[in-house]
């Protein structure tokens, strides 16, 4: 198994999961539901509110990295509650229904000759998740998932119906396009899409000095541009990508795929941590440079079959180069056994009152540890820096801030509260991780 499709995917009893227990994909999060809810219809999921007592959670695809689903009362999955409702074919609009999977969505966006502005290279999220927790891909110009939202249907803990928009309940889609699962359900969601489009993809091995002394002019040349630095190396996998008229290709396919190679190399390294230096030496030898050209969703996503742990921060675009070789220096510096790439992207301002991008240009920087490895001091050690640059942490991956720190980040965290405190009174879409990092009422 990959990515989980469904809840029945996780919900279920296996030697690794017992019976009742829920865990996400990774397997740092777990908790016993009392109950799952997988309602097929807004009417169904309107009743099982309304009738129901106790606190309420959602869970989407199941990977985020961060305890947000976690609940011993009630989870509530949209699995049930996908596909296409409506689309307008002139504006590039489509009308989806929120527990679609990115993947599944990228399929129905072809049949209606649109293409997602952008994406991660993950697509196995819920679209629903991918919202709440301000997913997104990378291009400098390009907002996160959240930033394409045109509109969207809510339904509040008391069972009322909501809709919002750029020009109706602008407070509640302000607060709604990033929001944690903590204002109610999403059920619908308008995305601001493009005419079906081909990506072609180039990946290099370069020096890390040039990618970085060079990362503006590299960031006006390309729509999407990103890199995967280590931290015993002094080259990076550049990678970018861009709208062609080329006719599709991919190269042929290596005997050892690059999944099965950082497989290998994870299960090596973490029974023999000191080969780490020496391995990132030889990466030129691992991966080779290569083109492909397909449709825009097919080259967004990569196989992801390693699994692994993850923190994210959204570092202010210009210090971005200073926080990365500051990340590497300290891991280079003492020793640090950190065998998985650091992915290094850039993200694009928007106006949602939690994004992780709000009003500030970001360079998105990932750790990552494999998923057999503790990852708690890692992380821990890595967090400081990102502190000195005033970093946001990605909502849906492994951080230790609190509502204290966290407020200091977002000017509008006041607003969004009062938002919380109007929909939520009773707190029933809290659990003990977001007292922590939304605080009380």
């Amino acid at each position: 198994m990959t990515y989980f499709d469904s809840i029945d995917e996780i919900y279920q009893n296996t030697p690794d999961n017992p019976k009742g227990q829920w865990q996400n994909w990774s397997q740092n999060q777990k908790s016993h539901p009392g109950k799952v809810f997988q309602p097929r219809s807004t009417s169904e999921l309107m009743a099982e509110i309304q009738d129901s007592s106790g606190a309420l959670r959602l869970v989407g695809s199941g990977h985020s990295f961060t305890p947000l689903a976690k609940t011993d009362d009630t989870l509530i999955s949209l699995n049930h509650m996908t596909g296409l409702l409506g689309h307008n074919e002139e504006a590039n609009t489509a009308r989806i229904m929120a527990g679609t999977p990115l993947h599944q969505l990228s399929e129905l966006l072809d049949g209606i000759d649109q293409g997602m502005l952008n994406m991660g290279d993950i697509n196995h999220q819920s679209l629903a998740g991918a919202v709440a927790t301000g997913t997104h891909g990378t291009g400098a110009k390009l907002p996160c998932i959240s930033g394409l939202v045109n509109s969207l249907t809510l339904i509040t803990p008391k069972g009322k119906v909501l809709e919002c928009s750029k020009t109706h309940n602008k407070d509640l889609f302000d607060a709604a396009r990033v929001n944690l699962g903590a204002l109610g359900v999403v059920t619908e969601i308008e995305l601001q899409n493009r005419p079906s489009y081909f990506l072609k993809e180039q990946i290099d091995i370069q020096p890390l000095d040039d990618v970085l002394d060079n990362i503006d002019t590299l960031k006006a040349q390309n729509r999407h541009v990103e890199f995967f630095a280590l931290a015993y190396s002094d080259q990076v996998i550049l990678k970018t990508l861009n709208p062609t008229q080329e006719t599709p290709f991919s190269p042929k396919a290596p005997f050892i795929s690059d999944d099965a190679l950082l497989r290998f190399f994870c299960e090596v390294t973490q029974r023999m941590p000191k080969l780490i230096p020496m391995i990132h030496r030889q990466l030129a030898r691992f991966i080779k440079p290569s083109l492909r050209v397909d449709v825009s969703h097919k080259v967004f996503a990569t196989p992801r079959t390693v699994r692994f742990n993850e923190m994210e921060y959204q570092v202010p675009a210009e210090d971005g180069p200073q926080c990365l070789r500051k990340i590497l220096k300290h891991l280079k510096t003492n020793q640090v056994a950190a065998f998985f790439p650091i992915e290094y992207r850039y993200v694009a301002a928007d106006d949602i009152w939690l994004s992780p991008f709000y009003k500030r240009d970001s360079a998105s920087i990932s750790i990552h540890q494999y998923f057999k490895q503790s990852y708690t001091e890692l992380f821990q050690q890595l967090e400081p820096i990102f502190d000195e640059f005033d970093s946001r942490p990605h909502w849906g991956k492994s951080h230790t801030k609190t509502h204290k720190q966290l407020a200091r980040l977002y000017p509008q965290w006041r607003d969004w509260k009062e938002v919380q405190q109007q929909l939520d009174p009773d707190r029933r879409l809290m659990n003990e991780a977001m007292e922590r990092i939304l605080g009380e009422a």
